[in-house]
């Protein structure tokens, strides 16, 4: 399966990054990538700033629960499981939600599925951000850390054959909560390896429509 190319329920990159919602300058990554899973898997049109609302009205602000520390410092996986669950009990839908640790077989595994998607975690050290980059870019989307971060993202594609303009492959592709409407955000093999769930017990959530 490894040079096997699959586009989630055979979709193009443009149509599977229709589905992208922009978290702006915030680290709502968990819940916009929340809504995204649940809108591809149900054709419905939710928004993660209802779940961004819906958490900041909860105690302690969704902590520990549904965030980190507060509403605006992020969700590890388990989090972000929460966070899809419930987001789906809000508008009626009952999604089956694990938090695991996954390999890069179950990945492609879930795209050929075409009723699972996987949300993966990346987390990586301040200089050694991994290049996530829009299209065919080269340089990335993510921004500087100031000491470790983290990024939720929906895997949409593996595509061998997928280079950035500087001709080098990069075959991982993601829905990401960042502005684009037409491209899928891209990783290499290595920058994808060395920065998948390196740093949390579980390395992605597997939500699958029942």
């Amino acid at each position: 399966m490894s040079n096997i190319t699959i586009y989630w329920q055979g979709w193009t990159e443009k149509q599977l990054a229709f589905y992208q919602q922009n978290q702006g300058k915030t680290n709502h990554c968990g819940k916009y990538a929340a809504a995204a899973a649940l809108n591809l898997l149900y054709g419905t049109s939710l928004s993660g700033d209802s779940l961004v609302d819906w958490v900041n009205g909860r105690y302690l602000k969704g902590t520990p629960i549904y965030t980190i520390f507060g509403n605006n410092n992020g969700s590890v996986v388990f989090q972000a499981a929460n966070l899809v669950r419930r987001l789906g009990q809000l508008n009626g839908l009952a999604p089956e939600v694990r938090s695991r640790r996954g390999t890069f077989q179950i990945l492609k595994e879930n795209l050929l599925l075409g009723n699972s998607l996987s949300m993966v975690s990346v987390t990586y050290f301040q200089n050694n951000e991994p290049v996530i980059a829009l299209g065919k870019n080269s340089y990335s989307s993510l921004g500087a850390t100031r000491v470790v971060g983290g990024h939720l993202m929906i895997l949409g594609a593996y595509d061998p054959q997928h280079r950035n303009s500087e001709d080098l492959p990069t075959p991982w592709g993601f829905l990401s909560s960042w502005p684009g409407k037409d491209h899928l955000y891209w990783m290499s093999e290595n920058d994808f390896q060395r920065s998948w769930g390196k740093l949390s017990l579980f390395n992605m959530v597997t939500i699958k429509r029942t």
